[in-house]
């Protein structure tokens, strides 16, 4: 490998990982705009672990605007770690450790989930997109009222 594919190499993973770090930021400073643009037009979805649905294709609109709708009345930390970046060209893939925290202020309920993140992304002419995300939750702890995408 060159030193100029491994500073391309470099710059890519940073990219990605910087680009999972900024929907997660996004989502708890209720900034649907940048939320938004983390991901492609067309995303595919399997939060069937947490919500008990089966893996899906939404446009990402919809998906931004459920997100907004579960947690705009909620007090949200969401922290990413521990990312493993593969590069191939054009696509990329993310595995993350997740912990959700979510604080229902008017109770001090909360509902939190530690989860393994798998996002799928690809390289557009604006940066890196989210085109693929896959949620695998390990354990819940909480009051599952809390969230109303959680399933009952």
């Amino acid at each position: 490998m060159t030193d100029e594919q491994s500073l391309t190499a470099l710059t890519d993973r940073a990219a990605v990982s910087d680009l999972i770090l900024e929907l997660a930021r996004s989502l708890d400073g209720k900034d649907w705009t940048i939320c938004r643009g983390c991901f492609l037009d067309d995303i595919e979805t399997d939060y069937s672990d947490l919500r008990g649905e089966p893996p899906s294709r939404a446009r990402a609109d919809d998906f931004v605007a459920k997100r907004r709708v579960a947690l705009e009345r909620l007090k949200t930390l969401h922290l990413s770690t521990n990312h493993q970046v593969t590069v191939d060209g054009d696509r990329a893939s993310c595995v993350s450790a997740g912990v959700i925290y979510r604080l229902r202020p008017e109770d001090g309920e909360r509902f939190d989930t530690y989860c393994t993140y798998t996002h799928f992304l690809v390289r557009t002419p604006a940066g890196w997109k989210i085109a693929k995300v896959k949620q695998t939750v390990h354990w819940n702890t909480g009051n599952l009222e809390v969230h109303s995408g959680a399933k009952r």
